[in-house]
């Protein structure tokens, strides 16, 4: 019994969720915004857009310009 699962709004609601996830922990103080931060530079590191990993400095620039502003809202970027 394996269905295809169809993802919902083109696949953008988990990210959504996530966020969503992300902002509530920081609202309870189980995260901090600089936990966030360091999460995102790690899987940043990770990412495989031009055939090999990111350089510290271009994923840093991803987490800054990118990433910290869709979870922590542009106010705590």
């Amino acid at each position: 019994m394996s269905e295809k699962l169809t993802p919902l709004a083109h696949g953008q609601i988990d990210v959504l969720i996530l966020q969503a996830l992300v902002r509530k922990l920081i609202a309870k103080g189980v995260l901090t915004p600089d936990d966030v931060r360091a999460m995102l530079l790690e899987a940043a590191r990770n990412l495989d857009l031009v055939g090999s990993e990111l350089t510290p400095e271009a994923a840093g620039v991803i987490v800054q310009e990118d990433l910290a502003p869709a979870f922590l809202g542009a106010d705590r970027a």
